[in-house]
């Protein structure tokens, strides 16, 4: 009958939580539950996808435009252009606790939306967040497709060697009208900067689009992935995050035709340990924060480091308890870091009546 009515509690609690963020301690309620924040890493890895296609006239491109400098077959290739490394906090299901008050020794706790802990006695806590850089995936715009500025001569003559000549002489011809606009040697030129921009431009697009049935076509897209990563204790150094093929871009952390890059995580010692934080009296009734640890998060390819910097990881930092009692003693307002778990303040008023 005890342990029944001991889980009625714990579950009445924790509907509480998601339906209020603070959260009144009285007699009748005797349980509370918070949690200690972790970091959440949200990695976002920026691929350069680069699209090549041959150009249908290829074979005429030594003939026509002295050039040998073209794409031989279609393919495409994937390289790795950037790493950042953002994060957001998520509860610490390892660092949950369950509060037992037999009296009303605080008049208030008080937790976010997600149940972390944010404050003892104080009516706005400070909530703060990291919010996650979204970045949108760029792709290059496709060229419309046009059909050949040619005339009816090379239009109608129905084979792959006369459209190359037709195509050639376009290009040549389009290259001298901008010679004869640059030198002015028009009798009409545009009447202002924009209109003569504006057709110039319009050439060069026209001669690009010619040019390419010839050397080829080459596209260019960035593609941005997201990999979310909770590091504990369960991390070792050079620990496969992802692989990148040259062929099929990003793969998996198991698919061997992929080059591999590793995470690797460093964090400082703690000045002092965890024994060193605990309560004198241990029959205290406590509430916990943390003292986090300053990581080093890395990424490499095994060869050189892509990625470094330091990072406040709360799940590799010390549990920190303060007594309840004491807490209720000084009449202390507690303002915690729902990033890190660490106290930010603690402001006592006990003494404030004497003045």
């Amino acid at each position: 009958m005890k342990r029944s009515l001991c889980i009625i509690i714990v579950c009445f609690a924790i509907l509480s939580l998601s339906a209020k963020e603070k959260v009144n301690l009285n007699q009748e309620q005797n349980a509370f539950v918070y949690s200690l924040p972790q970091t959440e890493l949200c990695i976002e890895v920026e691929i350069e996808k680069i699209t090549q296609k041959t150009g249908v006239y290829n074979q005429y491109a030594q003939r026509y435009l002295a050039t040998d400098q073209i794409i031989l077959e279609d393919k495409t290739t994937y390289n790795l252009k950037n790493i950042q490394i953002g994060s957001r906090v998520v509860a610490d299901a390892n660092r949950t606790y369950i509060l037992q008050l037999e009296e009303n020794i605080l008049s208030q706790i008080c937790v976010n939306s997600k149940g972390i802990l944010s404050g003892i006695n104080v009516h706005n806590a400070i909530e703060n967040y990291k919010i996650p850089s979204t970045n949108k995936i760029y792709n290059e715009k496709a060229d419309e497709v046009t059909l050949l500025p040619l005339g009816e001569e090379y239009m109608m003559a129905g084979s792959n060697a006369k459209l190359a000549e037709g195509a050639a002489k376009q290009i040549y011809r389009l290259r001298e009208s901008r010679v004869s606009i640059l030198t002015g040697d028009l009798e009409k030129l545009p009447s202002d900067g924009k209109s003569l921009s504006t057709m110039l431009a319009g050439l060069d697009k026209m001669e690009k689009q010619l040019t390419e049935l010839f050397i080829g076509k080459t596209k260019t897209e960035i593609l941005r992935k997201t990999i979310f990563l909770i590091p504990d204790s369960s991390y070792t150094n050079q620990q496969v995050l992802f692989r990148l093929s040259s062929q099929k871009g990003l793969v998996t952390s198991t698919d061997l035709s992929g080059k591999p890059y590793f995470i690797n995580f460093s964090s400082e010692k703690p000045i002092l340990k965890a024994e060193d934080y605990s309560l004198k009296n241990n029959k205290s009734i406590s509430i916990n924060t943390i003292l986090p640890a300053v990581t080093n998060v890395s990424i490499t390819d095994g060869v050189k480091s892509i990625y470094s910097n330091n990072i406040l990881i709360p799940q590799f930092g010390v549990v920190v308890p303060l007594s309840i009692e004491e807490l209720a003693r000084q009449k202390s307002k507690v303002q915690i870091d729902t990033i890190t778990g660490r106290i930010l303040s603690i402001e006592k008023t006990a003494d404030k009546k004497g003045k």
